[in-house]
Parts: C-alpha cells; structure tokens; sequence
C-alpha cells in the first residue's frame, strides 16, 4: 500500500486491530473452559473477529500480521466445540497475539509494522512458516481462496494509489491492476468459480476506465471498490470452507481502501448486521485542544461576569452622581437659578435615561453570562464523558499477560478481576498499563509460590490473584493482591544492603513498612539472576513514578505466609480537579481539595512539642505541624501565633496520613485545568503541576502525597532522602538567584534561597544544608561577612561556601579565601558549567 495512505489510515486500523486483539484474547481464554460454562455463541463470534481483523491486515498490506491471524483463523477451525482446546494452542495463540501487538506499538511510532520471529510463531501455530494452507493444486478452490486474496490485496493497494489526486505512470499503474485482475479471472475460470471470474473482470473494467481520471475515474473507483468488497467475501468464504461459493453470498463490511474524514464510521462486526452502537473515534490530542477552548470559555464567562459587576458598580456611581445633581438643582431652584437651574435639570434627565439603560445592560449581560456559563458546563462535562473509559480497557488484557507468565514460570494462576464497569480518565488508562503489568508479573513471579510449595503450606495448587478497582469518591483504588507468601522484610533489607542502596545500619534502623517500600526503588530487585521476568532491578518503582506523576501514591501491604496487596491511589479523573486556593505570604497556591478534610484554626495553647515534632491537638489526635512555606522551599514567614493571634490552618489527609499545615489565609476555590510542568520542574516533588485561574493568574498545584512525606518520616522513602545535599543560594539579584538555583536542581540538588546574608544566616539556623553559595555584594550582610560568620560558628565552620561575584581582580579573590570561602567563582564562569564542578569537588559524596 502507499506508504502515504497507509499513515493515514494507520491510526484507525491501529485502534480497531487493538480492540480485536483483546476480544480474541478473552475468547481465546473462554475457549479452554468446559463446553456448558462457555459463552453460547464464543466460538463462533471469535472466528468472525479473526477473519476480520485479517481482512483488514490484507487491505493494508501487512502481510505479517495477515499471516499470524491467518494461522490462528486455521487453528480455530479444528478446534472441536464440545472439548476444550489444548493449552499449547492456547498459549501458540496468545504469543501470536503479543507479537501484532508489538508491531502495532512499532507502527505508532513510525517504524514499519513487521513482527518479529514470524516463521516461529507461525510453525507453532501449525502452519510450518507457511503463508496459507492451502495445497498446490491450482484448481483446488480452497488454494484459489488463498492465492486470490494476495491478488485481492494487490488490487486494492491499486486502487488506494489511484484515487490519489497526484499519482505517478497512472496508465502504469491501471495496466498492472488489470493484469492481476485478468489472473485472477484465470484461475477463477479454471477452478470453476463462476462468480470470482465474474466480479475479476468487472474490476479489470473498472480499472480501465480509471486510466483518464477526472469525474469518471471517480464513478469507476466507487464500482471498483464495491467489486473488491464482494471479491473479498466470495474469496474468505472459499479459503475458509475449502469449496465452491454460494451463489449469492452474504454481504461483509467493506475493506477500507480509501481514507475517510472521519475517524471511525462502524466496525466490521457492526456492518455485518451486529449490534450497532454509533460511535466515533477521537484522538486524545483533539480532545485537549476542546478541553483547553471549553477552559478558555469558562474563563472568559469568569471575566465576562466580573464586567457584569462593573456595570452594577457604574449604575451605582451614576446613582450618586443624579443624587449629588438633584441637590445643586434644588439649591439653584431656592436661589432663583434661571437658565442655569434648567440646564441642569435637563442634565439630570439625561442623566437618569442613561442610568435606566445601564440598569438594563447590566440585566441582559447577567443573563447572557448565566446561559453562557450553564452550557460552558453541559460542553465541559460532556468531554469529561468522552475521556471516560471503564476500566475493563486496562484490566482485561491483564488475562493474556497473567496466562503467559505463569505458563512461563510452571505455575497455576486464577485471576479475578474487579471494578470492570468502574469509569476512569482515559488518560489514566493509559497510564496504568505498564504499572499493572509489572504489579502482575510481580505477584506471580515473587509473590505466588510454586504448585509445591503450596501444598507445603496447605494452600490449593492454583494460586490467587485479583486485580480490581475500586471507586472511592473522586479517587480510585487499584489493587493487585495474592495469596502468596507475602513480602519478608529481612530479606529485602539484606538486598538493599547487597545492592548498594544502602548501608547496614540504616537498613536495621528501617520499620518493617518502610523496609517493605524499598520495593519501589530504582534498582531493587530480589531476584539474584536475571530471568525473563525479573531480576534487572526495573518494574515497581515505575509503579510509584508513574502513581506520582498522575497525582496518586502506590503503597505495599503484606501478612507473611498470606499474601502480599499493592494499592495504588489515583484521582478519578486529571480533566479537572477543585482547588483550594491558599496565600502564604505573597505566594498563592492551589491543594487539590479532595485532600484537604477542614480549613481552622488554633490557639497558642493547641500546639505543643512532641520528641522534638511540633504537634497541634485535634479531636483528641497530635498531628504533626508544619507551616507550608517552608515545606514548599519559600522562606520562613512569622505565624500569626507568634503574635498572639490565631493561626489559620488546613488539615491534609489521604487514606490514614493526616498532617497540619500553617498557612495565612483561604483565598477562594475553584475548579482548575491542571497542567503538566516542564522537564526542568518535573523533579520538584511538592509541585502536581500548575494551572489557570479565572481572572488569568497562574498558580502552582501542590502535590497533597508529597507534603504529607515532607511531615511524616515514616512515609518518606528511606532510600535517597538524603542522597543529594541541600545547597543554599544567596543573591540579591531575583534572576541570578533563580538561575542558579534552577541549574542546581537541574543536576539533583534540593535548593533553598535568601535574598541576602542575613536572611541566608536565618535560613541556616532552621534549615540543614550542606553547602552555601553566595554573592559578595549584597546590601545588609555581604558574602564576605557571611563566609567570616559561618567560619566562626562552630555549628556552620564545617559548611562549604562559595563566593560567586563578577569581581575578578587577585585582591578580591585573596580577600574572598581569607574570609573563609571554599570556592570563588567569576559569575560568567557559571554559566560554563564551573559552579557544578565546584559543588561536586566540595561535596563528592553527592557525584
């Protein structure tokens, strides 16, 4: 097919093929169950999937996926409806499977959809590497079925070539397609297929005609096309039945050859006289660019209503002004006014008039507003519908990967899934495929035990997984849990150990739930070989990643000799989420408000100290109580308590965490668009992303998960929490302190900030950090004053500083390195990547 047309309709085939290949996977797995639990018609329907999904791979050209499906279209035909089919063939089946779905991921990324090892597959499908079954008798009407679809497959790449406006050698082109439609009129002739001869030479027709183009080349397409459409029904039904075909053939779903505007008409099955249910197909790109215009609409009903309020304040200061006229009116009128007093009094008609109308504008635009507002919403929460998938789209294909794995690693596995009519983001969909994946080869492979070791423990051979999700308000719970021997916190504190992450004190100082979390980490991996299903070190700290990154958490439950449970927590939906808009000093920001349980606030005599935490009673509980500036890298701020007044606080909780944060006041709430960052903000852990308020402003969406970890210990993960060292950056310059403190958390560095050395000195008192790296001039405390101070406290002499100054002269430097600076930079030299250099020299434990 023309490279062209075949990336035009690719993402179609593409999207309908993957819907196919998990209907045959499930039915492929039905047919392995006894005849009276089957489905009544599961047979049948999986062989009408199968021959259309290699009808479509025909059309295209794929001629490696056509083969694959051919052989399994093959296979199914010996398979006897009262028994179960063999396992080896399930499994042949399953890996062919796998295969097409590795070629489809090959062609979305613009490479050629080729599968990989096809001989194999195919002679373990039955087929001997061979592309048909059928014999190498010419006139055998099951070997014209087979060598007929090739030609088939030819033509209609032909005509996908010349229903281009631009095509090469046209009558080229037409003079091959009527030599292939003249052969196979031949072999249709000899093997006594009266119809295939009949509907060959109407192609052959219709292509002669496409020779001239224009408006008739159009109308013969268009007969060309249907010509095609029958050929390639009479031609299935004689490559499948091995005979002759009917007379007058039930009528298929077209083949598509030509590219379609739209995304998706109806499926095969549907054309077939199937159960229609209309749908189109939506790219998920369209879908964010009509979320982002509905996002702009409902922003501009936002500003629209606030223009509302200023026509109401206008009406009102118009109201004052007639007011203040009526009075000089009536002192002219007592003063015996004249021509003044009747000017005026015109005015103040004028004037009356002008507010009337005002009134009624004011009337109108409120009323636009509110209609324009009401359908903003129907459109917004439409689109939410249309990115909502149930969750069976992520579950389901978890049968062929629990079944592979198993069969690869000798053990019996039932899955049981849960959840499958639960609607989620389909984004979040996406999302999850790897993840559960990994949690599913996990389980199987670390979690259940061998068929012996079971019966070692009283339990069944078969070993249990399920896989379900769970709706929890505007959250969802993903849970994978088996029956297996659970999780043994000795042992992975020994691999921790053994694999560098840690050392051996830490390791023993580790709870049994945080040695359990180490599970997550990059790297860690039991397995002392590398298998086909594990042992590299890679798998569940993707699970934690990617729950981050869509604003969850991921977390591991076990009961020794029981079994192991991981839950992941995620929104229901990243469309849109509600935000509880707080100020901490200049700065706003939003928190996620299915998070935030209350908004109050506290006493001086609520807070107290507890082990060196500062706690504040609530309902008789000591939550841990921080202030949020702090915990998102903003100075520290005076607490109204400091003052003596009380202090406004929000408590955060997710699952059974619940921490206090301080902030200064609620700013509002509001539904908001959350954006993702850029890659050079995506490793600042507290930030979710960012998003649009109403009135235009952008604000920072922290992530709830995170400034839990930052209160509680016990939740932050035990490994790297202080792999890299704080820096503090002190400059009285805004650009050169954020640029600086941008190419350092670049490189894995926490940085904090001060604007000049005595507020670095106050950051240091509160703040542990490694090193410093500070301006020379600054107003108040300069670099050099600071690095003399530091060097002479006995808590901070230890502390590496770097001076950082566009003073170049060897007096200066001297003056710097007397003072006590580690390191002296030239600002330029910064930008030539020096002051890492520096850093990494000054603290190579972080390199």
């Amino acid at each position: 097919m023309d490279p062209q047309l075949l990336r035009s309709i690719w993402p179609v085939f593409a999207a309908e093929t993957r819907e196919q290949i998990q209907a045959i996977g499930s039915k492929v797995l039905g047919l392995e169950q006894p005849a009276a639990s089957r489905e009544p018609d599961l047979l049948p329907s999986l062989k009408r999937v199968v021959h259309s999904l290699k009808g479509s791979a025909a059309s295209l050209g794929l001629d490696d996926i056509e083969r694959i499906v051919h052989a399994i279209e093959d296979g199914l035909s010996h398979v006897n409806v009262e028994e179960p089919i063999s396992r080896t063939a399930v499994e042949a089946m399953l890996r062919g499977l796998s295969a097409i779905e590795n070629a489809l991921n090959r062609g979305d990324a613009g490479e050629s959809p080729a599968v990989d090892g096809v001989q194999a597959l195919l002679q373990a499908l039955g087929h001997g590497g061979e592309a048909s079954s059928a014999s190498d008798d010419a006139t055998d009407s099951g070997a014209l079925g087979g060598e007929g679809l090739k030609i088939l497959s030819a033509l209609e790449a032909a005509l996908g070539r010349l229903v281009s406006p631009k095509v090469e050698d046209r009558a080229g082109a037409v003079r091959a397609a009527v030599e292939r439609a003249h052969a196979l009129r031949q072999s249709a002739e000899a093997a006594q297929a009266e119809q295939v001869a009949a509907l060959a030479e109407a192609a052959a027709l219709g292509f002669t005609r496409m020779e001239e183009g224009g408006d008739a080349a159009g109308q013969a397409a268009s007969e060309v096309a249907g010509a095609l459409v029958d050929l390639r029904t009479a031609l299935g039904l004689m490559e499948d039945a091995g005979e002759a075909p009917a007379p007058t053939p039930a009528p298929v779903a077209p083949t598509p050859v030509v590219p379609k505007p739209a995304a998706r008409a109806t499926t095969a099955a549907e054309a077939r006289g199937g159960a229609v249910d209309r749908a189109v197909r939506v790219s998920v790109k369209t879908l964010d660019s009509l979320a982002l215009q509905v996002e702009h609409l409902v922003a501009g009903r936002a500003q629209a209503g606030r223009r509302t309020e200023s026509f109401r304040a206008l009406t009102d200061h118009a109201h004052e002004v007639l007011l203040h006229l009526e009075r000089a009116a009536s002192q002219l009128a007592l003063s015996g006014g004249g021509t003044a007093l009747e000017q005026l009094r015109v005015g103040v008609s004028l004037m009356r008039q002008m507010q009337k109308r005002l009134l009624e504008q004011a009337k109108e635009a409120h009323r636009d507003g509110e209609q324009h507002a009401l359908v903003a919403q129907v459109v917004r929460d439409d689109l939410r519908d249309l990115r909502m998938v149930p969750a069976s789209q992520v579950l389901e294909p978890l049968r062929r990967t629990v079944r592979e794995t198993a069969s690869r690693l000798g053990k019996e596995v039932v899955l049981e899934l849960g959840g499958t009519d639960v609607r989620l983001d389909r984004r979040i969909v996406d999302a999850l495929k790897d993840p559960l994946v990994h949690l599913v080869r996990n389980a199987i492979d670390h979690g259940l035990e061998m068929p012996e070791g079971r019966r070692a423990a009283g339990k069944p051979d078969s070993g249990r997984l399920t896989v379900r999700v769970e709706a929890r308000g505007t959250r969802i719970g993903v849970i994978v849990e088996d029956d297996g021997a659970g999780l043994d916190p000795v042992r992975v504190r020994a691999t921790a150990v053994r694999r560098g992450l840690m050392t051996q004190d830490a390791a023993e100082k580790l709870t049994d739930a945080q040695a359990a979390r180490l599970i997550f980490q990059p790297g860690f991996s039991t397995r002392e070989e590398v298998t086909s299903t594990s042992g590299r070190g890679v798998g569940l700290d993707v699970v934690l990643a990617t729950a981050q990154r869509l604003q969850g958490s991921a977390d591991v439950e076990y009961t020794p000799g029981k079994g192991t449970r991981f839950i992941v927590d995620l929104p229901l939906t990243l469309a849109a989420a509600l935000g509880l808009l707080v100020r901490t000093g200049n700065t706003i920001t939003a928190i996620p408000s299915d998070t935030v349980k209350r908004v109050l606030r506290l006493d001086k005599d609520d807070i107290g100290t507890v082990a060196g935490r500062v706690v504040a009673r609530l309902d008789g509980e000591q939550l841990t109580f921080l202030t949020l500036s702090e915990a998102i890298g903003l100075p520290r701020l005076e607490l109204a308590l400091e003052s003596g007044r009380r202090q406004t606080a929000v408590l955060l909780a997710l699952g059974e965490e619940r921490v206090l944060y301080a902030i200064d006041e609620v700013v509002g709430q509001q539904e908001l668009v959350v954006r993702a960052l850029g890659k050079h903000l995506q490793g600042v852990p507290h930030l979710a992303g960012a998003a649009v308020l109403d009135d235009g402003r952008v604000v920072p969406v922290l992530n709830a998960l995170e400034l839990l970890r930052a209160a509680k210990p016990e939740m932050r993960s035990p490994v790297g929490e202080t792999k890299m060292p704080r820096i503090l950056v002190c400059d009285d310059s805004i650009t050169t302190r954020f640029a600086m403190k941008s190419l350092l958390e670049i490189a894995g560095y926490p940085v904090v900030t001060a604007a000049d050395g005595e507020e670095a000195w106050s950051v240091l008192d509160r703040v542990h950090c490694q090193l410093v790296v500070s301006d020379w001039q600054m107003p108040r405390l300069d670099g050099v004053g600071l690095a003399r101070r530091m060097k002479k406290h006995p808590m901070f002499r230890r502390t590496p500083i770097i001076l950082v100054t566009s003073l170049d002269s060897q007096e200066d430097r001297m003056e710097g390195l007397e003072a006590g600076a580690d390191g002296y930079l030239v600002k330029r030299e910064v930008e030539r990547g020096k002051l890492l250099e520096l850093v990494r020299q000054l603290l190579p434990s972080s390199g």
